[in-house]
């Protein structure tokens, strides 16, 4: 057995070594594929043992992938229990695959698991290039192709129809009943593949897709679940025999921490079939390079009869060569690219910009009104809409608000764009598109038929909460609505990320809406502490029951420890605002009460039986812009109905 060596490195190697983790982040990014493909060999290129390069490769992109499936599993595109049980049998293959590479080593040495992997590299890029190059010519020719299954083929039907009893698992981003029986050769086949060149998501994306019956988006993102658990397994399994260069690991990630932005920005501004004909092209130079090896490989292993180093060197040369035309037209094609559509874009802005039109100050509608509160105003609402079921609520809720108050909606949807969509190409970015385009489409019609005026807006974007303000700013909304994700685990503790920082930094109210709360304007429930932000909140919620014509519970709240005098001013507070919207003609009672303020103002709308709350929000400064900070935050987590958090501006 060869003596294991890790590859001296100096500074020149070290540059070599960030170049090429910039560019095959570039390629990651860009073609949507995690880029192992080009490190593995490149890495082998410089000297790097088969085994040492796969090891080190994993290392550098498991901590990738949990950060990718993190900012996506916020889009809701993530099945996290598929991707953790596909993740455990792809462990399973990872194991197996790193022993098989072991046991070569020490049976043939360094040049066994070398051709063991570079013939693994020739048959894979050759079956996937082959196919991405196909694609590619028909779609150019404007031929069909087949991105996404509009419906389950027969194979997908039938998995869903296999009942064993025992094994089932449900999945309810598919809303689906699996066996695991099924699921576990496909992880095994991941995690082998995985073990072998690094690149388990040529078979896991595909068997999600065309086996399980995922949409492209959804097995893309899960595909970041499932490399992470195998990859972490992995790193971990091939470190305690030593195989993790850790050095090399470090280095690739620094430079495709880098690159992937670039690409996954470039990705979105070129044609479907020049990303799959790069993807192809590149693949299959890499396949091309690595062949060239294999001859030396056979002779030093005594299978065939033995280069001469001349021989071996020109060999060795070409495949060296090819590998780095490889990188470099991927760099080009990507940067061209990435310059061609920012110039585009820019131009487009600018054009866009000179032809819009001026938005007024002040909406015809609250003009002929006489409206003066812009708390009051209820004519222009912004739902923010994913097209999941928690997003359903927020929709459903906006139009029938809409509907009631004559108020305009702007429906939103943000496509999502960064470095967490590594695992995206061209094609799937298109199919989110169509699919983000069509449940826009769906809401506008339903909206229209109502008689309600909707416009709608498909949003790229990194952050959707920023994206979500940013637009409520442009159109002077005077309302965010949103939907709220489910209340168990950590959502009892903590409100949802992007719903959170809306609340915290919006100019406007925001209303969030459970998956199944109803406002039907029964019953108001209206939380005061008598400060300025409280009055807000009451001319907001006097309007609003004006609107659905609905009766209001009116409720401060003090603690043991308070003493008279702020049980008299809660009392003060109170009857302030009864007193006006008595005035207004709304039906309303005033209560005072003592205990925890949110566990008393969730208590009595249930005791009401109350479909929303409004309270008022306390600034958008420090921690508030993040978790609120306050009695709404805690309100917005234990009640199953919609709240209504007003703001000042």
């Amino acid at each position: 057995m060869d003596t294991l060596q890790f590859i001296d490195i100096n500074a020149t190697t070290a540059l070599i070594l960030f170049l090429v983790g910039f560019v095959g982040g570039m390629v990651s990014g860009f073609i949507g594929s995690g880029g192992a493909f080009v490190l593995t060999p490149a890495m082998m290129s410089l000297g790097v043992p088969g085994v040492i390069a796969v090891a080190s490769n994993m290392a550098h992109k498991f901590p990738k992938s949990l950060v990718g499936a993190i900012k996506r599993n916020r889009y809701g595109q993530v099945d996290i229990k598929l991707g953790l049980v596909m993740g455990v049998f792809a462990e399973a293959g990872v194991f197996f695959g790193k022993g098989l590479m072991v046991d070569i080593r020490d049976a043939l040495g360094g040049a066994g698991t070398n051709l063991y992997v570079s013939a693994v590299f020739v048959v894979v890029l050759g079956i996937v290039g082959g196919f991405v190059l196909r694609d590619a010519i028909r779609e150019k020719r404007g031929e069909a192709t087949q991105g996404e299954p509009k419906q389950l083929n027969k194979v997908a039907r039938w998995v869903r129809t296999l009942n064993i009893p025992g094994t089932m698992i449900h999945f309810k981003s598919i809303d689906a009943r699996i066996s695991f029986i099924v699921i576990a050769p496909l992880g095994f086949a991941t995690g082998m593949l995985a073990s072998t060149i690094a690149v388990g998501g040529f078979i896991g994306v595909p068997a999600m897709i065309y086996i399980l019956g995922l949409p492209a988006l959804m097995a893309s993102a899960t595909e970041l679940v499932i490399a992470f658990v195998m990859g972490m397994g992995g790193s971990l399994f091939y470190a305690l025999d030593g195989f993790v260069d850790i050095r090399l690991a470090m280095i690739i990630l620094a430079g495709s921490l880098f690159g992937i932005q670039i690409g996954a920005i470039g990705t979105t501004y070129v044609k479907d079939h020049v990303v799959k004909f790069v993807m192809a092209t590149i693949m299959l130079l890499v396949l091309v390079s690595r062949f060239f090896y294999i001859p030396g490989y056979l002779g030093e292993l005594g299978f065939t009869a033995e280069l001469a180093p001349d021989t071996r060197s020109v060999l060795d040369g070409i495949g060296q060569g090819i590998l780095a035309f490889a990188l470099l037209f991927g760099a080009v094609m990507i940067l061209k690219a990435l310059m061609q559509g920012i110039r585009e874009h820019r131009l487009a802005t600018e054009a866009a910009a000179a032809a819009a039109p001026a938005t007024p100050a002040v909406a015809p509608a609250a003009a002929e009104a006489g409206q003066l509160s812009p708390l009051g105003r209820f004519e222009r609402f912004l739902v923010a809409s994913d097209g999941s079921e928690f997003s359903a609520a927020a929709v459903r809720e906006a139009l029938g608000m809409a509907a009631k108050c004559g108020a305009e909606v702007h429906v939103m949807s943000l496509l999502a764009t960064g470095a967490e969509h590594e695992a995206l190409g061209e094609s799937i970015l298109k199919q989110e598109l169509e699919m983000v385009q069509s449940n826009l489409d769906r809401i506008r019609t339903e909206a229209e038929a109502a008689g309600i005026k909707c416009q709608t807006h498909a949003i790229h974007g990194r952050a959707v909460d920023e994206e979500i303000v940013a637009l409520a700013d442009q159109v002077q909304a005077d309302l965010i609505i949103m939907g709220r994700r489910g209340r168990r685990g950590l959502a009892r503790l903590m409100l949802g990320h992007a719903t959170a920082q809306v609340i915290g930094s919006a100019h406007c109210s925001v209303l969030v809406v459970p998956r199944a709360a109803h406002i039907e304007g029964r019953h108001l429930v209206l939380a005061t502490d008598g400060s300025r932000y409280a009055d807000a909140a009451a001319v907001t919620a006097a309007r609003l029951a004006q609107f659905c014509d609905a009766r209001v519970s009116v409720v401060s709240v003090t603690t043991p420890s308070h003493g008279p005098e702020r049980r008299t001013e809660a009392q003060q507070a109170v009857d302030r605002v009864v007193e006006h919207m008595r005035n207004e003609g709304t039906e309303v009672e005033g209560l005072v009460q003592e205990g925890v303020p949110s566990e008393v103002i969730t208590g009595l709308a249930r005791e009401r039986n109350a479909d929303l709350i409004v309270t008022g929000s306390h600034g958008r400064s420090g921690l508030e812009r993040v978790l609120i900070g306050s009695v709404s935050e805690r309100i917005l987590n234990e009640t199953p109905c919609a709240v209504l958090v007003v703001k000042t501006g």
